[in-house]
Parts: structure tokens; C-alpha cells; sequence
């Protein structure tokens, strides 16, 4: 969202030129059935002009009635199709609704292998991961559950589903949870980049991965670290990785 409406082609577009390893979206389902890329229940957040469906949920619109919705610099809400095809880098595919779980199954299982080689499916919610995993069509870098309160009882979901990937706000990380996860064979994530004192963050909880809504700045910070370089040398490579 740095350079261009949020969850957009062109988003997406700048996020590669800048150099991004990994592209984290949002999918939900139309009334119709299309997998449309949008992190809101509504377009109210996002929307650049009036529209009578900025407060209906997506859910309950067409895709053409999603698709009518101005967000700003001639972008439209694209379909997850349109994404995969007009990007080239990794994407972390996020689950926003239960009922969005299995049409993603399905639509990658008639994508390329080297689409679905390219897609980890994470959510906050389990079910919804245990949902896509019932139907998982193979060949994905797997799938990670979003854990907002350690404290709570994910574990048990993490095994179910069998998670490959814990995500995690960095405020709520220490470095014990990270080498207990790592332990279990598990990649861990924190987030967000914001500022300089996050890059240390990374290399003090040994994380895997990180995300930022800035990418070029976050980088720049990543550039600029000899703890974070020295940490992982053969940055800037395909993905930040173990």
C-alpha cells in the first residue's frame, strides 16, 4: 500500500520493482464464486469513490458489483487469476473467509505447478486452513495459522492442520517461543517492519521472515544492518530463509 491502492495489480507490480522476496494478500469469495483479492469485509476502507456496495459485505456482492468500486489510480479489486498471472515472485495467500477455503483448493489445483510452488496459504482462522487442507491440491510451500496471542491454546491447531509456518506480531514473540517452534521443524514469522529497531528485532528472535506495508523502506533498513547481513548473507536471495 505504499505506492498504490492496497491489494491491487498495481500494488503488486510496484511491490516486485522495488524487489520484494514474498507478496502477502488476502482472498475472499463473491456472492458468485469469484476469489477476489481484499482484505476488508467491505470496500467501504478501500474505496477511492461513492458506490451503493461500499458497505455491503463481499459476500454478498457480484463480482461485477465488486468490480465497480473505484480504488483509486484506475485499479479494481482483481481476481486471485488475475493476480497469479500477472505476478512472478512468492505469495503468502491469506484466508479472509471460511467459505473462500476450499475455491482456493480448487482454483490452484488447475493452476501450474509452478503457480502452486509458489503460494504458502495462511488465516487466522484454523478451520479455515483445516478446510483448504482437506482439498490441498499438492505442491504448495504449505500453510501457516496466524497466532495474534501466543498465550492461547494453537498448538494443538498447528499439529492438526499440520502448519508449516507460525506467524506472529513481534510484540508478542520471545526468542524462547521462536526455538521452541524451531525445534518442532517449524518457520517463524514476525511482523511489521516499521522501523530500525524491528530489524533488530529479526535478528535477535532469529525469524525467518518478516513483512512490511513499506517495502522499499524496509529494505533500505535491511541494506543498512551489518547485524542483520552478517545474519544472512546471501541476502537479498529468492526469500529470507533459514
Amino acid at each position: 500500500m505504499a505506492d498504490a491502492p492496497e491489494n491491487t495489480l498495481r500494488s503488486f507490480a510496484s511491490a516486485e520493482q522495488v524487489g520484494v522476496d514474498e507478496i502477502e494478500l488476502d482472498v475472499q469469495l463473491t456472492r458468485d464464486g469469484a476469489l477476489v483479492v481484499l482484505h476488508d469485509r467491505t470496500l467501504e476502507r478501500t474505496a477511492a469513490g461513492a458506490s451503493p456496495y461500499l458497505r455491503t459485505p463481499v459476500e454478498d456482492l457480484t463480482l461485477e458489483q465488486v468490480r465497480s468500486v473505484d480504488l483509486g489510480e484506475g485499479q479494481r479489486v482483481p481476481t486471485l487469476e488475475e493476480t497469479l498471472d500477472a505476478t512472478t515472485v512468492l505469495l503468502r495467500v491469506e484466508i479472509k473467509a471460511l467459505a473462500a477455503a476450499r475455491p482456493l483448493a480448487a482454483l490452484l489445483a488447475g493452476r501450474p505447478d509452478t503457480d502452486r510452488a509458489r503460494c504458502v496459504i495462511t488465516s487466522f482462522d484454523p478451520l479455515s486452513l483445516a478446510e483448504y487442507a482437506a482439498d490441498d491440491p499438492g505442491g504448495t510451500r504449505g500453510v501457516g495459522l496466524h497466532v495474534p496471542d501466543p498465550d492461547s491454546d494453537w498448538r494443538a491447531e498447528v499439529r492438526r492442520i499440520g502448519a508449516s509456518t507460525v506467524l506472529v506480531p513481534f510484540a508478542r514473540l520471545t526468542r524462547d517461543l521462536v526455538d521452541e517452534l524451531h525445534r518442532d521443524g517449524l518457520r517463524v514469522e514476525g511482523s511489521l517492519i516499521e522501523g530500525p529497531a524491528d530489524v533488530r528485532r529479526i535478528v535477535d528472535l532469529d525469524l525467518d521472515a518478516s513483512a512490511s506495508n513499506w517495502p522499499r523502506y524496509a529494505r533500505e533498513l535491511l541494506r543498512g544492518s551489518d547485524e542483520f547481513l552478517t545474519r544472512f548473507p546471501t541476502w537479498p536471495g529468492t526469500e529470507l530463509s533459514r
